[in-house]
């Protein structure tokens, strides 16, 4: 039973799940004449749970392009039994992107990308109903280098009993920007970005950035024009714009960078934000260039060795060019 545990020093959340060493690993051990069966791939469907949802909506479940299942190896147990604070309760789901065994969401058609940001906004909204659940986390690893063990393009949702501590600092300090300005920092922040040497790309409704304080060389964050607190308020013509921008994002990456490994998450709002609170939903989409060493473990403080304006200014030459 996975168990939350909080350091008493410093507040920073572990969760023990030594359930998940059991998850299969694609990438070990495995030699070039190796036959892997996929469990996302379609006709495979009974090596995974039941779906919790499939695209298009309403599709049987052997003609879906998209599907959410439950995670077999979950992180988090709704039904853990112990403390809600002691228990790691919540619900941990994977987003299969599509039906073809292809690496990266890159690689999945129009369609399916914006299927599969379609899922996750339906999933947020539908687990934020469940008052147990205090926050959703949307995120993807890409690639073994990006923390993947199944090779077939995948995302995972964590929805948690708990806030993040560092979304919790960052909520404070957006409130605090409030009160000393009156206005919400991260519209300040797109204000002060479009167009500047940092500016990647836009739409009519997002903007993407290389950010002032990049942890990770060619670090991209993607978010709306008009401020808009939570992913789950997205409209529909929202969430396809979207879908497409990060696809391109993504193709944009592993041109330049010789498709690197990469993650990206949603920076998301609790799921009952109070109306005090002033806060501003993001992507961030990083490239694993970079390792983490003693000093970045030691202290918390990141060393990158591209510069955010050097990084905007090669991805805005290549983006221009990617369809």
């Amino acid at each position: 039973m996975p168990e939350l545990r909080q350091d008493p020093l410093s507040g920073r959340s572990v969760i023990i799940a030594e359930s998940r060493a059991a998850r299969p690993d694609q990438f070990s051990g495995r030699s070039e004449t190796d036959v892997v069966v996929c469990p996302f791939c379609p006709g495979h469907e009974d090596l995974t749970p039941k779906a919790s949802a499939v695209y298009p909506v309403g599709c049987n479940d052997d003609r879906w392009q998209v599907r959410v299942v439950p995670n077999k190896y979950p992180a988090v147990e709704l039904n853990a039994s112990g403390d809600r604070g002691e228990a790691a309760i919540g619900v941990h789901e994977v987003i299969i992107e599509s039906r073809t065994h292809v690496t990266s969401l890159a690689e999945v058609s129009a369609n399916e990308a914006e299927l599969t940001f379609f899922a996750y906004r339906d999933r947020l909204r539908a687990l934020s109903k469940d008052q147990r659940l205090d926050y959703g986390l949307i995120f993807k690893n890409a690639r073994v280098d990006g923390g993947a063990s199944l090779e077939h393009t995948h995302s995972q949702l964590i929805a948690a009993a708990t806030i993040p501590t560092d979304v919790q600092c960052e909520l404070a300090k957006a409130g605090e920007y409030r009160m000393l300005h009156g206005r919400c920092a991260y519209c300040d922040l797109i204000d002060g970005e479009l167009g500047g040497a940092r500016h990647v790309s836009e739409t009519a409704s997002f903007f993407s950035f290389c950010p002032f304080g990049s942890r990770f060389p060619y670090e991209m964050w993607v978010l709306p024009k008009e401020h808009c607190e939570s992913f789950e308020n997205v409209s529909d013509s929202g969430v396809a714009e979207l879908a497409q921008l990060v696809r391109r994002l993504i193709r944009t990456l592993e041109t330049k960078l010789d498709a690197p490994a990469y993650n990206y998450w949603i920076r998301n709002a609790p799921f009952r934000l109070s109306p005090h609170d002033d806060f501003h939903w993001r992507i961030e989409l990083t490239p694993r260039m970079t390792r983490l060493a003693g000093f970045e473990l030691g202290t918390g403080c990141f060393i990158n060795p591209v510069s955010p304006e050097h990084s905007a200014a090669q991805l805005r030459a290549v983006v221009a060019e990617v369809v």
